[in-house]
């Protein structure tokens, strides 16, 4: 049966939307299917390399490396667990040794099993657009996210972040879905537009053809100019929310980018990424504060151009691009705007393309923090060593004394109660044998303090304790202790014990200060180096101006049952921490002792 040239324009139509439709639906799915799997594939890379930084940390800071190691340590149980927890897509967050057996797993009853080799997310992401469509509608699979571990020159293990694609079947097949209605609502919309207009048919069909092919060369904001009210009129708006919806699915890919470099920013360790072509495609901004260069605002241009010629991380790039040689942790020392220089360890990855390179990162970290840190726990350990020394010389000194106050009894006693100047003499000699036994104790406490055990401490939470304990000691004399803390207030490094021991001696004194009453503000805040300050604030008696000098020393006091050694003690913890302690005082008016302490390492950085 011959076809009138109505129902052929029909046909044709109807053919024309339905292969528009279809090939705009192809575009969308493969679109939302690359763009879910780059999503997933980058999230699973970043949690492997959060993992893997933790890990190396956690070997670095060993002197003998073991899988226990990873096992044991809290931070990477808990990195393990949480990002399973926070993932939608991530099903488990593994360490395996060489011969793929678990030495860490977000399931601790894997731990010690063969875990299955599994498809590569970097592999699957080179796959063709038509092979990840099928991959991500079929059966559930779970691909992973590698990174290599290596111990000196030797492999140690991997990280593996599996990710399943349940989810992003959901997404896939919901909007198939969508497509597939908009596909069948565009054909019937055809068909019975050509009926009643078949005249205006092909130029609207026209319109409709030319913003679908824009959509597929990826003009998304690109929408179909046909204002009627008709079935056509509404093919162009379902064309248009098309292109929203993707336009839409681009941006939220986009936004996921931004909020991974916004995570990659915040990180204490500077990042640069290069592409095969050695240009700068991201740079975190610790990576700019360590190497004073803008590659930021220079994205795109080669690193060689950004850097100067003989700068020391150039063999590094050179090395990992024309040799495939990646450094883990090699120690450089980089150049500084004021021209000093500093030390940095820097490790190289390859990311590979075939058999070519298909870019770097490096990663940068700053030595100066950890070798302060060093810095402090070997003085600490040194004096612990000499407390230890002048221990042993306070025991040869008191055992004497000991002797000579036994014998001292002993000759009282053969005295009896005759001779009363001499009973006096001996008097004398018993209070001094006192005074000096004394003397040494405090001198032992003093040079003797405990080894420190550094960690982060809460100095609001800290100055809480301490008014609550002091309470009852300055309820008795009729002072208040009232408390002025900062909310935004990072920890500070420290040892906890210590600390308060240093706090509650000045909270000591300032009651002792103020006889007939008064008031103890514990004050916070921040310094202008970002440091943390402590102010003890009393409306005490005050301290004279000549006195000020001398309040630190060992054995100075103005109490009369003093000894001279508290203030001193305060002042040798804080020397302890890298701190810094400063007195102001108005005689009749009252004290502010301020304490200076250095923030945590681990949000110094932020």
């Amino acid at each position: 049966m011959r076809l009138t040239l109505r129902a052929r324009q029909v046909l044709a139509l109807a053919v024309v939307v339905l292969f528009v439709v279809v090939g705009s639906t192809i575009a969308h799915l493969a679109s939302v299917a690359r763009i879910a799997l780059g999503v997933a594939a980058d999230e699973g890379e970043l949690m492997a390399r959060q993992i893997y930084h933790q890990s190396s940390r956690v070997v670095a800071a060993s002197p003998q490396p073991s899988p226990a190691l990873l096992r044991q340590d809290p931070g990477i149980r808990a990195l393990l667990e949480g990002m399973v927890g926070y993932s939608h897509t991530v099903v488990y967050a593994a360490i395996v040794d060489p011969t793929g057996r678990v030495l860490a797993h977000s399931n601790p009853r894997l731990e010690g099993e063969l875990l299955p080799p599994r498809e590569s997310l970097e592999r699957v992401k080179t796959w063709l657009t038509l092979g990840i469509v099928v991959s991500l509608l079929g059966e559930p699979q779970v691909y992973e996210a590698q990174v290599p571990m290596r111990l000196g020159d030797r492999p140690f293990g991997a990280v593996r972040v599996g990710v399943s694609t349940s989810l992003l079947r959901q997404e896939l097949t919901q909007a198939a879905l969508h497509s597939l209605a908009i596909a069948l609502v565009a054909l019937g919309v055809a068909v019975v537009v050509g009926l009643a207009v078949g005249h205006f048919l092909l130029q609207s069909l026209r319109k409709i053809a030319q913003g679908m092919e824009r959509l597929a060369r990826g003009e998304y904001g690109a929408t179909v100019e046909l204002t009627r009210d008709d079935e056509l009129g509404e093919i162009a708006a379902r064309v248009n929310q098309l292109g929203e919806r993707v336009h839409a699915e681009q941006s939220h890919w986009q936004s996921d980018r931004a909020r991974m470099e916004g995570i990659l920013d915040s990180l204490e360790d500077a990042v640069v990424v290069l592409n095969a072509k050695r240009e700068v495609v991201f740079c975190n901004q610790t990576a700019e504060a360590l190497l004073g260069q803008a590659l930021g605002s220079g994205a795109g241009g080669a690193i060689e151009g950004l850097l100067p010629a003989d700068h020391p991380l150039a063999p590094v790039v050179a090395e990992l691009f024309d040799g495939g040689i990646e450094r883990r942790n090699a120690a450089v020392k980089v150049p500084c705007p004021d021209g000093q220089s500093r030390e940095l360890a820097v490790s190289s990855y390859r990311i590979p393309d075939g058999d070519r390179p298909g870019g770097g990162v490096l990663a940068l970290r700053n030595l100066d923090p950890v070798r302060a840190v060093q810095s402090l726990v070997t003085y600490s350990q040194k004096l612990a060593a000499l407390g230890r020394l002048t221990s042993g010389v306070a025991h040869e000194v008191k055992n004497p004394l000991n002797a000579m106050r036994i014998h001292l009894e002993l000759l009282k006693a053969r005295l009896g109660g005759g001779q009363p100047a001499v009973r006096e003499n001996l008097d004398v000699i018993a209070q001094e044998i006192v005074r000096l036994d004394r003397v040494v104790q405090g001198f032992l406490k003093f040079v003797r303090p405990d080894e420190l055990h550094l960690g982060p401490v809460d100095v609001n939470a800290m100055l809480s304790e301490i008014a609550r304990l002091m309470a009852p000691e300055a309820g008795r004399t009729g002072v208040r202790i009232v408390q002025d803390v900062a909310s935004d207030l990072p920890p500070v490094a420290g040892d906890a014990e210590l600390l308060q021991q240093a706090c509650t001696n000045l909270v000591a004194n300032a009651i002792q200060a103020m006889p007939k009453g008064g008031t103890v503000t514990l004050s916070t805040g921040r310094g202008p180096d970002g440091a943390v300050e402590v102010r003890v604030n009393d409306e005490g008696v005050g301290i004279p101006p000549e006195d000020l000098d001398r309040i630190f020393r060992l054995y100075y006091t103005t109490k009369a049952q003093g000894s001279g050694i508290g203030l001193s003690m305060v002042y040798r913890i804080i020397q302890m921490h890298d701190g810094r302690i400063d007195v102001d005082s108005v005689v009749d008016r009252g004290t502010v002792m301020i304490l200076t302490l250095p923030v945590s390492s681990t949000t110094a950085s932020m």
